[in-house]
């Protein structure tokens, strides 16, 4: 919603006195500051309640309280670079990349750069930064971050009876097949795809 330059000023002057802790100013009393009458300010604090600025309770006179709107971008980890390939060693070596908020989901995530071609099906390639819910739990046919015999790769998930399947997306590889002989974790589930051009990463493959 676009606000007119008087709205923003309003919503500015309630920052700022809410923000310092002072009395919130009544309807009336916020009009002569600005030099309108009550019915207009009322017209306009209506205008801040529908873009979700400020919230209202109409039973008091001084309940103007400030909404904290949502983060447009959030910082998390990224703890290196993982093969959507052949197998490669986990690599945690932390450090921070923005991404938006949007792309976060609940409880604890983490970022990886992704290197290699085996999930071009899927619309993941090289350089792709992917959004991971950490979990060691997942669905059939979910996009998971494994780690096999102290490596680490990222495929689709398969249970097949005494085996696992780690499926690529590329119909030119193989699958690796998993056996209770292996040491096997699943480390996160692939939420969110975030793709930055012209930004290449710095991580060495191994």
């Amino acid at each position: 919603m676009r606000l007119s330059a008087r709205q923003k000023g309003i919503f500015e002057k309630l920052e700022k006195i809410i923000k310092a802790g002072d009395p919130v100013p009544t309807v009336a009393a916020l009009g002569k500051m600005f030099g309108i009458s009550q019915q207009a300010m009322s017209k306009n604090l209506k205008v801040l309640e529908e873009a979700k600025l400020i919230r209202r309770d109409p039973r008091r006179h001084r309940s103007i309280e400030l909404i904290k709107p949502p983060p447009q971008a959030v910082i998390i980890n990224l703890l290196g670079r993982i093969k959507a390939g052949l197998p490669l060693e986990a690599v945690e070596t932390p450090q921070t990349i923005e991404v938006p908020a949007t792309l976060i989901p609940k409880g604890e995530s983490y970022a990886l750069e992704v290197s290699g071609n085996s999930m071009i099906d899927d619309g993941i390639f090289d350089g792709d930064i992917v959004i991971i819910q950490r979990q060691s739990v997942a669905y059939e046919g979910q996009t998971v971050v494994a780690v096999v015999n102290g490596e680490a790769t990222l495929k689709r998930y398969y249970h097949e009876g005494h085996r696992i399947r780690l499926q690529p997306a590329n119909d030119e590889l193989e699958a690796i097949v998993v056996t209770p002989d292996d040491e096997f974790e699943i480390r996160g589930v692939v939420f969110a795809l975030y793709r930055r051009f012209n930004h290449p990463m710095s991580f060495p493959v191994a």
